[in-house]
């Protein structure tokens, strides 16, 4: 049976929409990936490309480079080591090359912050065809030199069931994210402007839901996916719910 589980998961890994919610990459392999993505909610929209790569060094690790594009912690690395064939765990770091703080009452303000998210993952087939991830972190960040803000700590968790018809890939995910703590400056948490408190709601960090549906089609070691996800919270900045269409192209090695 372990042995069934283990070839199930690997045969699997190199179709998989989302890479932190399954298994690590086979010994000497890799895989680069560039994306973009187009969202809109209300009469708001925006874009913007990401680029991600991850390459396996040793058995069960694997070790990550990631640019999110323009934001707290956009150039990130990592690494994940499969404990078991079900689970692993790793941790990664946000470099301080540019930010955004967005806190209700006082604008914005550039920042120079580092961020550690430490994660753990667990997946499993439920058939041939079908398999289960998911994955939880907490993002902690420190505290930036000249505004002398710290963001709170934040946590994400959600799950992907991918279902694989010949070369392609159907997926459906759900993705929970919510800030733990409120930001502090110098210290201390800020007022605004009714004298108490700023709350994790008023710094648009409240509890935000987004479902998401894709379809990943692979070619040899090449492979093309589109997706669509919705992302509802009014705590967390949606008055109304926001879209958001990617497609992404990525490439094994």
């Amino acid at each position: 049976m372990k042995k069934v589980l283990t070839a199930a998961l690997i045969c699997a890994a190199s179709s998989f929409a989302a890479w932190d919610y399954f298994p690590v990459i086979e010994y000497g392999k890799g895989e680069a990936k560039i994306n973009f993505e187009q969202s809109r909610q209300g009469d708001d929209n925006g874009g913007g490309f990401g680029f991600k790569t991850r390459y396996s060094p040793l058995a069960n690790l694997e070790l990550t480079s990631v640019y999110e594009g323009d934001g707290v912690g956009n150039y990130v690395i990592g690494a994940r080591y499969q404990v078991i064939p079900v689970l692993s765990g790793g941790v990664d770091v946000g470099f301080p090359i540019g930010g955004y703080l967005r806190l209700q009452g006082y604008g914005g303000a550039d920042v120079a912050i580092w961020s550690f998210t430490p994660n753990v993952q667990f997946s499993m087939p439920l058939s041939e065809a079908l398999v289960l991830g998911s994955n939880a972190q907490l993002s902690i960040y420190t505290e930036d030199s000249d505004t002398k803000a710290k963001p709170g700590m934040d946590l994400s968790a959600g799950a992907e069931a991918d279902f694989t018809i010949g070369k392609s890939l159907i997926w459906l995910s759900f993705t929970l994210n919510t800030g733990l703590t409120s930001i502090q400056i110098d210290g201390k948490v800020p007022k605004g402007a009714d004298g108490k408190d700023i709350k994790l709601k008023d710094e648009l960090r409240g509890l935000e839901l987004s479902p998401a549906l894709g379809y990943l089609a692979n070619v040899g070691n090449l492979s093309l996916g589109t997706s669509v996800a919705l992302q509802f919270g009014k705590d967390a900045g949606h008055e109304n719910f926001n879209t958001i269409l990617g497609i992404d192209f990525s490439v094994k090695f």
